[in-house]
């Protein structure tokens, strides 16, 4: 009995060490150019670098809370979890507090046997990571950028 616990936990701590692995891979991906080079967006101005334009307030949500580890940054392809472009649109047919609520407790509104909530469970088994915290505004903010990034700016 005891090498059969030794062995879970020897599991557990095996997979939350890659979990961290992939958080941290994709922060790092959803990074600026690092190597010296003008980042992302930047554009040569009379010789000169232009300054990059200001992160928007979805994209610091997006990064500071690792969305790239699991959903592809194009919004249009699905990763280790699905591809986020249209997901306002594929919750239209239920108040938008629940959508919130999915974000912030994927689980927990499944459990409640919430009918959309459960169809994406069911297709997609890997449980989403909670962020309980994020205020109704950092959501918002996170959806636009989605929005903006899967439908190309204005």
């Amino acid at each position: 009995m005891h090498l059969r616990s030794s062995i879970l936990l020897l599991q557990t701590s095996i997979l939350a060490i890659l979990f961290t692995l992939a958080m941290v891979a994709g922060y790092t991906l959803s990074l600026p150019n690092a190597s010296g080079g003008a980042a992302a967006g930047a554009e040569k101005v009379s010789g000169q670098a232009a300054t990059p334009p200001p992160l928007s307030a979805g994209k610091i949500v997006w990064r500071k809370n690792g969305c790239a580890a699991c959903h592809n940054k194009n919004m249009k392809d699905k990763a280790t979890g699905p591809a986020l472009g249209g997901v306002e649109a594929r919750w239209a047919g239920y108040p938008r507090e629940d959508l919130y609520a999915w974000i912030r407790n994927s689980q927990l509104l499944a459990s409640s046997g919430h009918p959309r909530a459960m169809e994406v469970s069911e297709k997609y088994p890997g449980a989403m990571s909670n962020f309980p915290d994020l205020s109704d505004g950092e959501i918002e903010d996170l959806l636009s950028y989605i929005k903006e990034e899967y439908e190309g700016r204005p």
